[in-house]
């Protein structure tokens, strides 16, 4: 079970990487800029993935940041979007490494009654519409898929379906 969450896990860092990489930060879906669906979804991720106790938050977070329902004063970039993911991807990994069978299934400190695993679970939920949210309008502007892989790469794949 936890090399399957593994790989799954791997192949979402993926995809947060491509859609930062491949999406117009800049471009509205529901009246904010499409670096904060990507920052909320991060956040969250940062948040409950690894739980609570383990959350790092981004360099440039302020109050609200996370927040779909408030509008934000300053712009994110893109350099730093990739900054705090790499930060995010580093911590989770190690949070694997260290995880196994009897963890997975214990609730988590701070997490609401929660296992390990339901954390984890629902933020491969929660990602995931929010990443395919943004590559739809990636995709509605382009005109081209953003690749997005299956399993953990051993090779550099394109950013976009040929």
């Amino acid at each position: 079970m936890i090399d399957i969450i593994r790989d799954r896990t791997i192949a979402l860092m993926d995809n947060f990487r491509r859609t930062i990489l491949t999406a117009d930060l800049n471009s509205r879906l529901y009246n904010q800029p499409l670096w904060k669906h990507i920052y909320h979804a991060l956040y969250w991720f940062d948040y409950w993935y690894c739980t609570p106790e383990n959350y790092l938050g981004a360099k440039f977070h302020m109050e609200n940041l996370h927040s779909l329902d408030i509008k934000s004063d300053i712009q994110v970039s893109e350099v730093a979007l990739l900054e705090y993911f790499e930060s995010v991807k580093e911590k989770t990994v190690a949070y694997l490494d260290n995880l196994n069978e009897k963890t997975l299934n214990k609730i988590a400190k701070d997490c609401e009654d929660k296992t390990r695993f339901a954390c984890i679970l629902g933020q491969f939920a929660h990602c995931y519409t929010h990443l395919g949210n943004v590559n739809a309008m990636t995709i509605e502007k382009t005109n081209k898929w953003v690749y997005i892989p299956c399993r953990e790469c051993d090779t550099v794949k394109p950013l976009f379906e040929e």
